[in-house]
């Protein structure tokens, strides 16, 4: 279910995708709104599960995990206890930060971190290939990470645009 959104709530939760670590009332500059009413469209954001959780980004780089490799898997039988059985084993695997169902050629692929590709082969080896559900798998291993985003792009559905509105100046009482 789509939560009903207007242009604020889509302003405040573009900003929090940006920074979600500022305080409310910088939040509440840049979107245009007082910040008692920026803090209650938060707190209302959250409580209706549009805002799931607040992180910090890491770098893969920094934390030695620079090695991007997507594995697509193919299982013996696509039974409903089959794929089940997968999703429970993968989503147990620290190293698999993604895992999606596809429709296609694989029935999976995995978005794997990994330090190099020497402890990549031991992974697999020790973790995948030994599953008694996979019948195949193809591991591509990524050059270059050319785009990534966590941010949704949620302002588009606010006018069917692309490019994000300017904030309304918001009035002083004084």
């Amino acid at each position: 279910m789509t939560a009903k959104l207007d242009e604020t709530d889509l302003r405040i939760l573009n900003e929090l995708q940006r920074n979600s670590g500022r305080p409310i009332h910088e939040l509440a500059d840049l979107v245009g709104v007082s910040m008692p009413s920026c803090a209650r469209r938060v707190k209302k954001l959250e409580q209706d599960g549009v805002i799931v959780g607040y992180v910090a980004l890491l770098s893969p780089d920094a934390v030695g995990l620079d090695l991007d490799v997507f594995v697509s898997i193919r299982l013996r039988t696509q039974t409903l206890k089959a794929m089940a059985d997968f999703r429970k084993l993968v989503s147990a695997m620290p190293e698999v930060v993604e895992c999606y169902a596809l429709t296609g050629d694989s029935d999976f692929i995995l978005h794997v971190r990994m330090p190099g590709v020497k402890e990549f082969n031991v992974w697999m080896q020790s973790k995948l290939i030994g599953m008694s559900t996979i019948f195949t798998t193809h591991s591509s291993i990524s050059l270059e990470r050319v785009k990534y985003s966590t941010a949704l792009p949620i302002l588009e559905s606010c006018d069917g645009t692309s490019s994000p509105k300017k904030p309304a100046k918001r009035r002083s009482s004084r």
